[in-house]
């Protein structure tokens, strides 16, 4: 449910972005983005927990680190929006670019009901 909800919630910060080319995300679209942020870090801090080292050498490796480089991603993208004033001279075009990936966890939702 909640990846869903974060692929909906992409394509709409996607279609608000080039709606507003030049503004900043808006005061809700920022709470939600901390919030599925602080959700999947807490989800990946239990994996780790659990996998332990085995975290990275496991037949779901690929997707274990495809998760650590997304909450990474957005760790940053988020760290960044929030200790800058208006987003000035922050330019976060490549991290945004990167929220395509975030889709990809629906391939892994996907390959779980097959």
């Amino acid at each position: 449910a909640v990846i869903a909800f974060n692929t909906a919630f992409a394509i709409y910060t996607t279609n608000y972005d080039i709606d507003n080319i030049g503004k900043g995300p808006s005061d809700f679209m920022v709470s939600v983005e901390v919030g599925l942020v602080c959700f999947y870090g807490i989800e990946l801090g239990f994996k780790l927990i659990a996998h332990g080292r085995w975290f990275f050498c496991n037949k779901d490796m690929s997707w274990n680190i495809l998760d650590l480089f997304l909450v990474v991603q957005s760790s940053y993208e988020q760290a960044i929006l929030l200790l800058s004033t208006n987003g000035a001279g922050v330019n976060l075009s490549f991290m945004r670019a990167t929220r395509i990936l975030k889709i990809a966890k629906v391939l892994r939702v996907v390959k779980v009901l097959k």
